[in-house]
């Protein structure tokens, strides 16, 4: 075997020169290539995560949305329960109020015909007494001693 000083510098410079060229023309393209896809990589996950943050603000509103309108309605619920019982108790009260003036004008109209029939009565009882009283005393009863008969006779009804 034998050594060669000349292919073996030629070697290194080729060696070199490769290295050169595969430096310039590959290493410094594939270089770019990854630093190329990490900046990409970073910024989708940045953009990830600003979208995910955004989700979370966007549930989070969605979220006191749907309990502001729970407590709205349930404030409804109890103002219309409310307003229902009020309603109920004016409606109860109104007819129970009109329930004591028709009774009250019942009664005062049984008490009047009441009255206006035992006026009736009495007068048609004084007018038997005295038609009675006139046969008994065999004379005509005047309009005065009508008067008289019947007058006396009411006050022994009454009392």
């Amino acid at each position: 075997m034998h050594f060669d000083w000349s292919d073996f510098i030629w070697t290194i410079i080729n060696f070199f020169v490769l290295l050169f060229i595969l430096k310039t023309l590959l290493y410094k393209p594939v270089l770019k290539t990854i630093e190329d896809r990490k900046k990409s990589i970073e910024e989708s996950l940045e953009k990830a995560a600003r979208a995910q943050e955004e989700a979370e603000r966007i549930k989070a509103e969605y979220d006191g949305m749907i309990a502001r309108a729970r407590e709205e309605a349930r404030e409804i619920i109890a103002k219309a329960q409310k307003t229902a019982q009020a309603e109920k108790e004016e409606i109860i009260a109104t007819a129970q109020r009109e329930a004591q003036a028709l009774l009250a004008d019942a009664k005062a109209t049984i008490a009047q015909e009441k009255e206006k029939a035992l006026r009736e009565l009495r007068q048609e009882i004084g007018n038997l007494a005295v038609l009675a009283a006139g046969k008994i005393l065999n004379r005509a009863v005047t309009l005065e001693d009508h008067q008289k008969l019947v007058d006396e006779f009411l006050n022994e009804v009454k009392m």
